[in-house]
């Protein structure tokens, strides 16, 4: 179970021509430049920054977010662009994963999952990503104010993600603290991994950003 207020959401979304904007996460921007192209399934796709760049660099993406405004929104821009985009409204806990993909990615989305749910759908990324595939994750971690507020979500301890993947290459490992504008001001504390299924060798500066 993901625990968001969908009702909410929507209205948020209704009330803004792009909530997020269309400007890709930095990390995201980067992964062309370790894969040229490839399937790509983007769980909690919002309204498609991500997927829509990704689009656009020949990559073939799914998008899953349980908000049907937001998928409408995806495929609207999408249409826009003449872009071939699939969006799937569902909760992403019940996505049955089918086939392996060349990029999995959740951007601020995972600590939504509930405790008895999160674990188990990172161990279902993992095993549905190809050999020498790359995950993108970022998390909130225990740090962020909404640790005590909200008890039913997950928030992560800050090396915890770091653990699950090791027995992958990690690329990029990084605590951080982002300030966001979205509703009154406030800022978030996020874990951000990027790793990829072993196989080959990888340039690691790829990912050295601030």
């Amino acid at each position: 179970m993901t625990f968001l207020d969908t009702q909410k959401i929507s209205e948020k979304y209704k009330k803004q021509d792009c909530l997020w904007g269309l400007k890709p996460n930095k990390y995201v921007a980067q992964i062309p430049k370790t894969i040229k192209s490839g399937t790509v399934l983007d769980l909690g796709v919002g309204e498609g920054r991500n997927a829509l760049f990704l689009v656009k660099q020949g990559f073939e993406v799914t998008g899953i977010d349980i908000s049907k405004e937001a998928v409408n929104k995806l495929l609207k821009f999408a249409k826009k662009e003449n872009l071939d985009v699939k969006g799937i409204v569902l909760d992403l806990v019940d996505f049955e994963f089918n086939h392996k993909y060349d990029v999995i990615l959740s951007v601020a989305t995972l600590h939504l999952v509930s405790k008895d749910k999160v674990i188990e759908t990172i161990r279902k990324i993992k095993s549905h990503t190809k050999d020498k595939g790359i995950n993108l994750l970022t998390v909130f971690t225990k740090k962020d104010i909404g640790y005590k507020e909200y008890p039913n979500l997950y928030f992560f301890n800050e090396n915890e993600l770091k653990e699950l993947y090791k027995d992958w290459q990690i690329l990029k490992y990084k605590n951080y603290i982002k300030e966001e504008t979205h509703g009154e001001p406030h800022e978030h504390h996020i874990c951000v991994l990027i790793a990829k299924n072993r196989g080959h060798s990888s340039n690691n500066s790829l990912y050295n950003l601030d």
